[in-house]
């Protein structure tokens, strides 16, 4: 195919350079310095943070307090469009988190048509029909099937579907992980962006699969620290600036010293200067937010506020006042990682009871997990969330 997948690393600006060895030494230490106990809660968040974002992106009006209580939603309960949206999306990425795709696959068809079913399970019948003109036609949409027809996306206009498996063939081959090395990965995922949105291969939930394939492909990539920070809530933060930097891309070569395929080199530039810009100012606010000392200053005052009766939730309802024995066994969990019931007990020379309802009234507030037999090993609490790690959302 006549596109340029990416800029190549020796095409690519000293200050851009710059910028991805800076990312990914960042990713690199944030993904070292993270308390392990830590990771697998902040992972668990930044899907919830992910899928905010993702479907902000498209519209989605859901609420952060919205967002953060979808998980507790019993599957057989009914549940409005918008937060079902934000769920199954929440969904999906746990469950290619948990069956991922290998790296080499990652550009195959067969795998985007996973993630684009992933994200439509448990979706009702009836909101699988997409509108496709203004007489209000509609046609069902099959999870993971291609399109059949030919669409228009504001002024752009995708390949046809006859063309379309030959730019997927072309997209397999060209962004391949087992066949590029160094920075190149990193440069490859903000073309590879692009380029999917480009070819828009379904009939709807092209954005969502599109912003799923990238949180895979920069894992894949060799950042190992992404799941700690998410690109989407950079792109969700300025979606006017996002949808700029795309249209830019879209744009036909202009003569000669535009590169040589259909679509304008600097137009990819530009793009991929966007995008990676994203991705370093995701990381280091990331970074920021869990380094140690200041989130251990904000655990002291969350907990000495919690002590004092004098924290509100997020919907105005003031939270019970917790014991400031409370701080110390977060803290503990957190940096040291699950303890038993008696251990905990020990270290804060209380009574069994009292450690009890402690622990109990910690558990039902969402700050720690209580089950069993099990030790007890930390939780992020969404009445904590907000304040734990400011403006998450």
């Amino acid at each position: 195919m006549a596109l340029t997948p990416f800029i190549p690393q020796d095409q690519a600006p000293g200050r851009l350079q710059d910028d991805v060895v800076e990312l990914m030494q960042l990713d690199a230490a944030l993904n070292a310095n993270i308390p392990q106990p830590l990771r697998l809660p902040m992972i668990n968040l930044l899907r919830q943070v992910n899928s905010f974002y993702s479907n902000k992106i498209e519209g989605n009006p859901t609420l952060p307090a919205e967002v953060l209580r979808a998980q507790e939603i019993p599957p057989d309960e009914k549940t409005a469009e918008n937060l079902l949206e934000i769920k199954r999306h929440i969904d999906a990425q746990r469950r290619l988190s948990n069956d991922p795709i290998d790296e080499v696959a990652i550009c195959t068809r067969e795998s985007i048509a996973r993630m684009h079913r992933e994200f439509y399970v448990g979706m009702p019948e009836e909101h699988m029909h997409i509108k496709v003109n203004d007489e209000g036609e509609t046609v069902p949409l099959v999870p993971g099937e291609f399109r059949t027809r030919g669409v228009q996306v504001g002024k752009h206009i995708p390949p046809s579907a006859e063309e379309m498996g030959s730019y997927l063939n072309w997209f397999e081959r060209a962004y391949r992980l087992d066949w590029l090395h160094g920075m190149t990965p990193i440069l490859a995922a903000a073309g590879a962006h692009h380029r999917l949105m480009w070819i828009h291969p379904f009939m709807d939930g092209n954005g969502r699969t599109g912003r799923l394939f990238t949180d895979q492909y920069l894992r894949a990539a060799g950042l190992g620290g992404y799941g700690l920070w998410t690109i989407s809530r950079g792109f969700g933060r300025d979606v006017d600036a996002y949808y700029a930097a795309l249209i830019a891309a879209d744009h036909v070569r202009k003569g000669d010293l535009d590169g040589r395929g259909e679509l304008s080199d600097g137009g990819l530039l530009k793009f991929t200067e966007y995008f990676i810009a994203t991705a370093l100012e995701q990381v280091r606010y990331f970074s920021s937010l869990l380094e140690p000392r200041m989130l251990s200053q904000r655990i002291d005052y969350y907990f000495e506020m919690r002590k004092r009766g004098a924290f509100p939730a997020a919907n105005g309802v003031e939270l019970p006042t917790l014991r400031i024995e409370a701080r110390d066994v977060y803290r503990d969990l957190l940096y040291h990682g699950p303890m038993q019931r008696s251990e905990i007990q020990a270290k804060l020379d209380m009574s069994e009871r009292t450690t009890r309802n402690l622990l109990s009234q910690m558990a039902d507030e969402g700050l720690i997990n209580l089950d069993g037999r099990k030790p007890v090993s930390l939780k992020l609490s969404r009445h904590s969330i907000e304040f734990l790690f400011p403006t998450l959302f």
